[in-house]
């Protein structure tokens, strides 16, 4: 997939009333399982335009973000520098971090991971550049949700990027992973109008707990053991 085709269009989804209320809610679990401290070294795999790395260098962490597509990482240094911020910014993929070993206190990857060719080989190289006792979080587009069978259905008959992505479950990130902390969030449907949106806000906490493996957004967290010698 060529991901530079859409760049221009990613950002745009955040503005609108339901891309901004769904952002705001796989921000908030995802930073409750990831706990990102000032001054940490964070490693973003598939930044994209930088939507999680700048909120992570506005909390104070010494970011880099890598991405394979080129005019992703223009945007994302243009965000970052009108925003008087410094992040650094790498074309690479995720089956060789160009990194030493045991590089970052926290590693993560949101929306990226279901276009990642190996994923074994991906989850490998974070264990290998996260610090003993770091973070590895990881979210995606969950499978078990009703926008995930929209966006299947919708690859069957136009061209979209999800039709070339594969959606996970929270079993098999569990495989992939092993023992992980995890949630979801975002119980909105599809095409939500934006006066419907503060009943969903107030419905979303009960979700999060009654209807856990079904939300739109997954989120993994895998913690590396302080032993590993």
């Amino acid at each position: 997939m060529d991901f530079d085709r859409i760049a221009d269009k990613y950002d745009s989804w955040f503005a609108t009333p339901l891309g901004a209320a769904i952002d705001r809610w796989e921000k908030d679990v995802t930073w409750h399982l990831a706990r990102p401290r000032p001054g940490e070294k964070v490693l973003d795999i598939g930044t994209g335009t930088a939507n999680y790395l700048i909120d992570l260098a506005q909390r104070g962490l010494d970011c880099t973000g890598l991405d394979i597509g080129f005019h992703m990482l223009s945007r994302a240094r243009a965000k970052s520098h009108a925003l008087g911020l410094d992040l650094k910014l790498v074309a690479a993929d995720s089956e060789r971090l160009p990194y030493p070993h045991q590089s970052f206190d926290l590693v993560v990857s949101v929306t990226a991971f279901e276009f990642f060719t190996d994923p074994v080989r991906s989850v490998e190289e974070m264990v290998r550049v996260c610090r003993p006792g770091g973070r590895i979080v990881v979210g995606v587009l969950n499978k078990w949700s009703v926008w995930a069978a929209r966006r299947r259905v919708l690859g069957w008959f136009r061209e979209t990027i999800f039709a070339e992505c594969r959606f996970y479950s929270y079993p098999e990130m569990r495989r992939l992973f092993g023992p992980v902390d995890w949630a979801t969030a975002a119980f909105a449907p599809p095409g939500l109008p934006a006066r419907l949106i503060p009943f969903f806000e107030r419905l979303e906490p009960v979700f999060r707990t009654w209807a856990r493996p079904f939300g739109a957004y997954l989120v993994v967290c895998k913690h590396v053991p302080s032993d590993l010698g």
